[in-house]
């Protein structure tokens, strides 16, 4: 098994992420999640199990974010990356330890 990271630049400083982001008025949290990945990767996943819920305060951009990680599959690597991202790798399991990313990651990954 593979996992997924991207690169995103202006959000959290380069750090590799995953792709996600809002729900939009009467989504559920699982449409959006599969609307984002679409968006963002040009994939289409099966959501597999919810792996942790965090929330990130910074303060310096006035923003505050609640959030979910869930561990998905997709029968496809066929990424198409949106302009919002640098790069992106599929990595396996023993180089998520070593990942550049931030600490609400980490906490998911350590889950896996």
């Amino acid at each position: 098994m593979h996992h997924f990271a991207l690169q995103n630049e202006c959000f959290i400083g380069g750090k590799y992420e995953v792709p996600g982001g809002r729900k939009e008025f009467g989504e559920t949290d699982d449409e959006a999640l599969k609307r984002e990945i679409k968006e963002e990767v040009g994939l289409e996943i099966k959501i597999q199990e919810l792996l942790n819920e965090w929330s990130l305060d910074l303060k310096e951009k006035g923003i505050h974010l609640d959030g979910k990680t869930y561990l998905c599959e997709s029968n496809s690597d066929n990424v198409i990356l949106s302009d919002k991202h640098l790069n992106y790798k599929w990595i396996e399991r023993k180089e998520l330890e070593n990942l550049d990313c931030p600490n609400w990651l980490k906490d998911a990954i350590s889950k896996l």
